[in-house]
């Protein structure tokens, strides 16, 4: 019976693309979907607020339409990105301290908790408070998330499986926008509040059961080479020699300019909608959520096609993100442009979806790229620093349009200068391009030397 079971169990993990998670048994399993839970719901409240700015700038006696701009679209985001970039690159050291699973719940419950109480704030200061200690929250389960991914799967199956959780993360900001927007559109006074709810409350169930039932799997575990990653401590030395390595500095180098337009892309992207083609705010919150289905096909389908790829020819898969970064500027610029198109709301639906798909290759495979050429005791770190990368591009993108709205009344001026910092993003991948199969050639040559 436990056979025919684990047999079971093997077909349909072999179907998704995860057959390695069965090395792992039954509670690792429950682990790796509980953590996609977790990071669905973490990062679904990451943009309830671009949706209802002008609605929560009116409970909160903000009507000014500059002024929201500034204080929701680019204070708010600045000091959660800040905030998330310090925790963040506090985790390579910390997790090496203490386990991994507890620090994954002590992250959840700091950007949840949070994220729930924000819909009681009753004014500005409380607001901003609140949305800046959720940062907590992201900046810490980034690494964290990376780090187990790349002890469950082997290099031949990583890209797949940053793809799903990429793909949870991606989810997480597109349906929640689009919740956002629902309720916003159904009660304009509270109609914000309630999300906030809705999008916190099942962390805990998450959190519960995987505190309850799941383990962590071991460091080192999907290498050919056995590792002790316990025995080793991070020092600044290890970083030093992170940046040494000229795949992680390309990863780092795409990842800041490339994350401006992310920062830009769904903060204010339904606003835009709203007032620049006078759609509904649901109509431009489900526009959104096409966008967010493009990014779900683009996320899943990119990871396995760069595995594919890489599978072929390892230089293949920094080849498919350097192209797909370049060419979705054109149909993301369209999309601020797109007067004559928005009438036809079929062609206007297809164009938010191919833009979702375009943008969201690189995700999946530049994590798995990183998981390839790093050792395990320094993943956490590099993680740490690719997610403060991370932050600060996203962080600096509604900062950088707020002020060019402020001196423009052309918001697609501002916006489409944003979208261009995906071409330097598309053009740091030819560091990668050159150096990937030499860098994971030498993390495995080090293993090694390690061991012996």
């Amino acid at each position: 019976m436990n056979q025919k079971k684990s047999k079971q169990e093997t077909t349909y993990l072999r179907f998704f693309g995860l057959a390695e998670l069965v090395n792992h048994g039954a509670r690792g399993i429950l682990a790796f979907w509980m953590i996609m839970g977790m990071a669905f719901f973490l990062f679904g409240d990451q943009n309830l607020i671009a949706p209802n700015m002008k609605n929560i700038g009116a409970s909160l006696g903000i009507t000014d339409p500059n002024e929201v701009d500034w204080k929701f679209g680019g204070i708010i985001p600045v000091l959660f990105f800040i905030l998330g970039g310090l925790v963040s690159l506090s985790m390579g050291y910390l997790s090496q301290a203490f386990s991994r699973k507890h620090l994954l719940v002590a992250t959840v419950l700091l950007g949840e908790i949070p994220c729930f109480l924000t819909a009681y704030a009753e004014n500005y200061d409380q607001f901003l408070i609140l949305r800046t200690l959720c940062g907590f929250g992201l900046g810490g389960i980034f690494p964290l998330l990376f780090s187990l991914i790349g002890d469950y799967f082997s290099s031949q199956s990583r890209a797949i499986a940053t793809g799903y959780v990429s793909l949870a993360m991606g989810l997480g900001v597109g349906v929640g926008q689009l919740l956002g927007g629902i309720l916003g559109g159904a009660d304009p006074i509270n109609g914000w509040r309630t999300s906030f709810i809705y999008m916190s409350v099942p962390s805990f169930f998450f959190v519960g059961i995987y505190m309850l039932f799941c383990k962590e799997p071991k460091r080192g575990g999907a290498e050919e080479v056995g590792v002790d990653e316990l025995s080793h401590k991070i020092t600044l030395k290890d970083f030093k020699l992170l940046f040494e390595n000229k795949t992680n500095l390309g990863a780092f180098l795409q990842g800041l300019p490339g994350c401006i337009p992310w920062g830009v892309f769904f903060v204010y992207l339904a606003d835009y909608y709203e007032h620049t083609y006078h759609l509904t705010k649901e109509v431009s919150a489900g526009m959104i959520t096409f966008a967010a289905i493009g990014i779900f096909i683009g996320t899943f389908f990119g990871g396995v096609l760069g595995q594919f790829l890489y599978n072929i020819k390892k230089t293949y898969q920094p080849l498919l993100c350097m192209g797909t970064t370049f060419f979705g500027v054109f149909p993301a610029i369209l999309l601020l442009y797109a007067f004559d198109i928005v009438p036809h709301m079929g062609l206007f639906i297809a164009l938010n979806i191919v833009t979702g798909i375009l943008i969201s290759v690189t995700g999946p495979n530049v994590r798995a790229v990183l998981l390839n050429v790093n050792e395990p005791k320094s993943r956490s770190a590099i993680f740490s620093i690719y997610n403060l990368t991370d932050d600060l591009g996203k962080g600096l993108g509604p900062v950088m349009s707020a002020v060019i709205l402020g001196l423009t009344p052309d918001r697609g001026l501002a916006l489409s200068i944003s979208i261009l910092f995906w071409i330097p993003c598309a053009l740091a991948w030819f560091l990668v391009f050159f150096n990937y199969e030499k860098d994971e050639a030498n993390m495995h040559l080090m293993m090694k030397q390690n061991v012996s």
